[in-house]
């Protein structure tokens, strides 16, 4: 296992901090998304219908005006394609059917809605590669009965009206093929608000209109690649603050965060943002979205939702900021091709959150970030790749954020940092303003490591639970400067479900450490050793690059188990010349001595005296000035007086 401290930390003292680091805000995010799957009154199937596979989106023009008295919508959507067979006739798109189409147009020549299904006859066939555009008139009450695809609160008895997408809910306020497999190329959203309101949505703001009848039109442009959960909206009386980043070419993009007048006291952790797109920008690539914006809107959620361009925030949190801005390059950028997938998305950043400690903090508050989110016992069982996304617990859950962060600090372990600092930008430039799968990922890190890492993905990804290792060692002195050290392993977990893992092992002597690579794999392991002096305590993983549950066995290295009363051992060599060696053990701490007698009784040197600690170790005794004969070495308390014989020639 390679281990090396990941990127130089650097310092900046315009670092803000923001109260204690609260990896539990999560918490939070993951009951808004289940509270909003358990509302569905079915939850959608994850895959596409048939038809869907027959064309690409390539553009969606949102015209949308919302009713917030009546808590409706009504508007338009242009959707423009391009057909993947010969002779494509019918577009089949979902909308939730608590909204109606009135008519549709451009290409169209009628439709058909029937539950939450719509089909749009064309007029004519298309042909493979032949583009084709539709226009869709609909409206009524965005995805009824409290479901939350699109909402309708207060806050501080104002309106707040804003959508969390993720993940089949863009199909519950406008007519789309909600699947994250296909990207529209670009996307056009136009809002209709009262003009006492400001609205946000993706991208840049091109123009506000105001339609002098109290209601402005904002009308937003997306132009980078977009998965229909992504787009977005938020309309409040928003407040705005401005920064300003500057990438390494020079180019400037806005900052923007639009937050509730009421929030004003509480929004320095967003003055945040531009050093974290600096730092992620550094190690991952400029940010994605350059030529756009990035920015925060406050919504009625808890939480947080890394919708493109502009993220939407429930409350405020340093590690919340964090992770949703690690989703414009690890989930906006690159997406998840499907929702079995959704680990590529939440544990790439929920690990950027321990990135981010490691950039301020060091080495120490990374591991200390990784130990916090070391909690087994909230996760469900089951691997990280979700096999079924027909369970409302099993797509948003701490099984996907942290134990899909511990799989990137894993691997992060097994390449070596220079390796592991490599895959990301290659990662980037294979999937860029695309989709990706797991096995897409794992053949980037194999092309980047050199390495097979079948096994490392087939057990932590696609395999579940993780290691529970049980450790002890024993040593034995073979001659003067030669001591051979034995290490045993057992996995305890069940036998049908054994890992393999380099790991490090590192050796304490008295004045230095030794770090040993080994590689784990059985049930039951042991590794052989020899060093030319005496070991004096192992630790396995020492770094804690494994997740993993470790316990020591409480055992005596030297004799194999824990004694329960004081030893004196036999001295050897015996007879000897230059020097003889003994052990003791102290089953707890004592004054005591070590002492030596001659045959007639009396004391003729002390070899240790005083306060001595608990546990084994190794004495010698090398005679000055003393005649050949027969010696008695003897060690004394208040407890006992052993006594071992030996004989000493010049």
């Amino acid at each position: 296992m390679k281990q090396y401290s990941f990127l130089p930390i650097i310092f900046f003292m315009g670092i803000i901090t923001i109260g204690q680091i609260d990896p539990d805000w999560v918490f939070r995010e993951i009951e808004m998304k289940q509270a909003a799957l358990q509302n569905r009154r079915e939850l959608l199937k994850p895959t596409a219908k048939s038809g869907q596979y027959q064309y690409d989106v390539g553009f969606y023009g949102i015209d949308l005006k919302i009713d917030i008295d009546n808590e409706e919508i009504s508007g338009q959507v242009n959707i423009r394609g391009k057909s993947k067979i010969n002779a494509l006739s019918v577009i089949e798109l979902d909308l939730m059917s608590p909204l109606i189409v009135d008519s549709v147009w451009n290409e169209a020549s009628g439709f058909q809605q029937s539950g939450d299904d719509l089909s749009i006859q064309l007029q004519a066939p298309v042909d493979s590669g032949q583009v084709f555009e539709v226009g869709i008139q609909y409206g009524g009450s965005p995805v009824a009965a409290g479901l939350k695809g699109f909402s309708f609160a207060f806050h501080d008895n104002v309106p707040i009206v804003s959508t969390l997408s993720e993940p089949y809910y863009a199909r519950g306020w406008f007519p789309c093929k909600d699947i994250p497999s296909d990207k529209a190329d670009s996307a056009d959203i136009s809002l209709t608000v009262p003009d006492s309101l400001v609205a946000i949505s993706n991208g840049l703001l091109k123009s506000i209109l105001d339609n002098n009848n109290g209601t402005k039109t904002y009308k937003w442009q997306e132009r980078y690649p977009i998965a229909t959960y992504l787009i977005s909206l938020a309309v409040t009386n928003y407040d705005l603050i401005e920064q300003t980043y500057t990438a390494k070419d020079g180019t400037t993009m806005p900052v923007q965060h639009w937050y509730y007048p009421e929030d004003e006291s509480r929004i320095d952790v967003l003055l945040l943002t531009t050093e974290m797109i600096s730092f992620f920008s550094d190690i991952w690539g400029e940010y994605p979205f350059i030529n756009e914006k990035y920015g925060h809107a406050r919504f009625s959620w808890g939480g947080g939702m890394e919708h493109q361009t502009c993220t939407s925030l429930g409350s405020y949190s340093e590690l919340m900021v964090c992770h949703e801005l690690a989703h414009q390059w690890w989930g906006d950028m690159v997406t998840c091709a499907n929702w079995s997938e959704i680990w590529l998305n939440e544990g790439f950043a929920r690990y950027s959150e321990a990135l981010w400690e490691e950039y301020k903090n060091g080495s120490d508050g990374y591991r200390d970030y990784m130990a916090k989110i070391n909690r087994p016992e909230y996760w469900q069982s089951g691997p990280v790749y979700i096999l079924d996304t027909t369970n409302v617990s099993s797509i948003f859950n701490l099984l996907v954020y942290d134990k899909g962060a511990w799989i990137l600090h894993m691997l992060r372990g097994v390449v070596g940092d220079s390796v592991f600092q490599d895959i990301f930008p290659a990662y980037r430039e294979k999937y860029y303003m695309d989709v990706a799968t797991t096995e897409g990922f794992k053949q980037i890190c194999e092309k980047i490591s050199g390495e097979d890492l079948d096994w490392f993905f087939n057990q932590w990804v696609y395999g579940s639970g993780q290691p529970d290792y049980k450790i002890r060692w024993g040593r034995k002195k073979t001659t003067a400067n030669n001591w051979q050290m034995t290490l045993w392993i057992d996995q305890t977990q069940s036998a049908t479900n054994l890992f393999q893992m380099p790991m490090a092992v590192k050796v304490e002597f008295s004045d230095r450490d030794s770090m040993l690579i080994i590689t784990d794999s059985l049930a039951s392991q042991s590794f052989g050793f020899q060093f030319s002096e005496m070991p004096e305590n192992v630790f396995v993983d020492p770094e804690n690059w494994i997740l993993k549950t470790i316990q020591y066995s409480m055992i005596d290295p030297d004799i194999g188990y824990l004694p329960d009363k004081f030893l004196l051992t036999n001295p050897y060599p015996n007879p000897f010349n230059a020097g003889t060696y003994f052990d003791i053990y102290l089953p707890y701490d004592t004054d005591s001595r070590i002492v030596v007698y001659d045959m007639n009784g009396r004391l003729v040197e002390t070899i240790a005296e005083g306060l001595q600690r608990s546990g084994y170790r190794e004495l010698v005794w090398q005679p000055e000035n003393l005649p050949s004969g027969v010696y008695f070495i003897r060690l004394e308390n208040s407890w006992v007086e052993l006594s071992k014989k030996v004989v000493y020639l010049k």
